[in-house]
């Protein structure tokens, strides 16, 4: 039988756990729910419960857990991540991303030449030069 291993790291100032949100459209921040001296319960390396860290603590204890505690002030709220993609896509993003490092605005690497819409002009671009015609190809899309 596997070993079982908790931990509880805490006490954290504040916590935003995305519970309870809609899946899709705007948020408003009074719709985020922050939990105030938040702890976090580990179990096997994955989160395992979220809540006050003074209601957790007695759990943590009778079931052993390893326990972290921080002093200071510290938030803690999921790491957000876009991970979206496009099957067609012409043109690189490289030079925008060098100069979004570098420090430019988007108006200033749009106004230099780069930017989403020099991308979708060289995916037009493409799908001309094969004789890729979206409302020919796919109807349904067009009717949106």
């Amino acid at each position: 039988m596997p070993t079982i291993k908790h931990t509880l790291i805490g006490p954290i100032r504040q916590a935003l756990t995305m519970s309870g949100l809609p899946s899709k459209g705007a948020l408003q921040d009074e719709q985020l729910d922050i939990i105030k001296e938040a702890g976090i319960l580990i179990k096997n390396d994955k989160i395992h419960q979220i809540g006050s860290y003074w209601d957790l603590y007695p759990e943590a204890q009778s079931i052993g857990a390893e326990m972290v505690t921080l002093k200071g002030d510290f938030v803690a709220l999921p790491g957000l991540i876009d991970c979206h993609t496009h099957i067609c896509f012409g043109g690189s993003r490289a030079q925008d991303y060098a100069m979004r490092n570098a420090g430019k605005s988007y108006l200033e690497i749009a106004k230099a030449g780069g930017g989403i819409w020099d991308t979708v002009s060289q995916t037009r671009e493409i799908s001309s030069a094969i004789g890729y015609n979206y409302p020919e190809h796919f109807p349904e899309i067009q009717a949106q």
